[in-house]
């Protein structure tokens, strides 16, 4: 996999996630909470850190976008 892409597989998890919480946070009405739990997250706080760590914003931040 890595070859065709030059990612690992651990980047391209990371950037179907964040693909993913970027929907839900742009369509749905959920909370943070909510799609972080949604996402597989077991606390909110660290899916907090992981969205901004990748985007520069928070998941509040880029909601109110």
């Amino acid at each position: 996999m890595q070859k065709n892409l030059n990612i690992s597989a651990t980047q391209l998890i990371q950037q179907r996630v964040l693909l993913e919480a970027k929907r839900l946070l742009q369509s749905t009405d959920l909370s943070i909470k909510e799609i972080a739990f949604e996402l597989g997250f077991v606390d909110h706080a660290y899916f907090s850190n992981f969205f901004k760590s990748h985007t520069g914003a928070t998941p509040t931040e880029f909601k109110e976008k």
